[in-house]
């Protein structure tokens, strides 16, 4: 991306000064909540909220209008009616011209293009056309803005505090973003990074952001939830630029006619046949989730474990009926092939495992059965991982009542950090029993290790990143 388009969207991040137009002293009010995100974010600038019927607003005090505001503005956050919208832009543009500080806006307000309706494109249009000349980049409308877990910036008024990591996320609806981060918060599944949700996209585009991503050093993969675009073209060739560098997992809504007339009614957007999205995306190294799970758990694991150097898997089970439908998944796939384990691999596991155990019946696939202590998963796991012909693993286990949570999480991630970093190989953990063993899952997810529920998820995982890592080795290579 050109230093002047990277420098434009910087604002959106680094900003140190806030202001929130439509800012509410009333508890549960957008204009409230957002005052209180940007608060318990941790961001340490300036934070200006706008109501000329409140003198304090959190213990920020407020301010009357843009003029009154003597420090510096970065970003101005307007939460108002669709109709003083275009008066509030208006001000941004006065203040501009005036003290040439602002250099982004986020338009949460709804009631623009989205509706269809002439009056709503007039007036997003209104709004455009007194910013952007000015070189005040536009997120939104009908938005929930941009959040930044490392500077505090924070615009949505669903979410604050969020632990930080190397996820970023670039969505057309900021509710279905906001429910991933939602759903993982519990397990600590994810690290958030950076999420901007653009709603009808106006101005700042997928585009753009991806290409900035591309060069953010705290962000490792970049999750992508896409209605649609009028920048095919463009959209393409620069996610095929940055998949050379970092993964990106895409979800795409309106996969069939009435779908895409959903995703058009929501953000104005042309959702475009889904088979052409399949196709180039793939060209692109993009991985395109099947599901909103898929996307999810891809997304994650993709944020904390290495690439596999190969498309050797070994499935280590206690299920069977579990670790049998994860083998189908993975052979289907046409992209994976179980490992071929060495002898000396098969002999070591026999010296451990009961006689009972199936190792390698079929090759890669190893049943221990749940006999087998906490104690034996270090061991097993170690000589599994450390087997030339393993690319990756995926473990599957119900810990049985007798055995203890917490030295079962010890156990496994010791077998895990026992190889030096550069010689680590993804390893996804199934855990039958779900939420009921949270610490166990709590601590492999803060090792970094990934914990799935369903085991033909895990396995699409897996296809996903042994694609992927072909994808990308093509140009590493070079």
């Amino acid at each position: 991306m050109e230093t002047t388009a990277r420098k434009s969207l910087d604002g959106l991040f680094n900003g140190r000064g806030v202001a929130i137009m439509g800012a509410s002293a009333k508890k549960g009010k957008p204009g409230h909540s957002i005052v209180e995100n940007l608060r318990a974010a941790g961001f340490t600038g300036n934070v200006y909220p706008v109501n000329a019927a409140s003198e304090s607003i959190l213990g920020f005090q407020c301010y009357r209008s843009l003029e009154e505001i003597t420090g510096r503005i970065d970003l101005v956050v307007m939460v108002l009616p669709a109709d003083d919208c275009v008066e509030a832009a208006r001000a941004i543009a006065r203040r501009k011209d005036g003290k040439g500080d602002i250099s982004a806006a986020v338009v949460v307000s709804a009631g623009f293009s989205e509706l269809g309706t002439d009056q709503g494109r007039s007036r997003e249009k209104a709004l455009l056309d007194v910013l952007v000349p000015r070189g005040i980049r536009v997120v939104g409308p009908n938005c929930l803005g941009v959040m930044d877990t490392y500077s505090g910036v924070n615009t949505n008024f669903d979410i604050g505090a969020y632990r930080r990591g190397g996820l970023s996320i670039i969505t057309q609806s900021g509710a279905f973003a906001v429910s991933y981060l939602k759903w993982a918060e519990p397990g600590r599944l994810v690290g958030l990074s950076k999420f901007v949700s653009l709603g009808n996209m106006s101005d700042v585009n997928v585009v753009e952001l991806l290409g900035y991503l591309a060069d953010d050093d705290r962000t490792s993969v970049i999750a992508l939830y896409l209605e649609g675009t009028r920048q095919g073209r463009a959209l393409v060739e620069t996610a095929a630029h940055v998949s050379r560098k970092k993964p990106i997992v895409a979800l795409k809504a309106g996969k069939t006619r009435i779908g895409s007339v959903a995703a058009a009614s929501h953000t104005g957007s042309l959702a475009g046949r889904f088979e052409m999205y399949q196709g180039v995306f793939r060209q692109a190294g993009v991985v395109l989730a099947e599901s909103v799970i898929e996307f999810y758990y891809t997304a994650a694991a993709f944020a904390k474990m290495p690439l596999p150097r190969g498309n050797s898997i070994c499935v280590l089970t206690v299920l069977g009926g579990p670790g049998t439908l994860c083998v189908d998944e993975l052979v289907s796939s046409g992209a994976v092939r179980l490992a071929r384990l060495s002898e000396k691999t098969k002999s070591e596991l026999r010296a451990i495992l009961i006689p009972a155990a199936n190792i390698g019946k079929p090759e890669g696939f190893i049943d221990t059965t749940p006999s087998f202590t906490e104690a034996q998963h270090r061991e097993v796991l170690k000589i599994v991982l450390g087997d030339p012909a393993v690319s990756g693993v995926i473990y599957l286990t119900t810990p049985p009542l007798f055995m203890d949570e917490d030295a079962l999480a010890e156990n496994i991630i010791a077998a895990y950090e026992s190889f030096a970093p550069e010689e680590r190989k993804p390893l996804l953990s199934v855990i039958g029993f779900g939420s009921s063993v949270p610490r166990l899952r709590n601590r492999m997810e803060e090792a970094g290790m990934p914990t799935i529920e369903y085991p033909d998820i895990a396995a699409k995982v897996m296809i996903n990143m042994v694609r992927y890592s072909r994808y990308k080795s093509r140009f590493d290579e070079h």
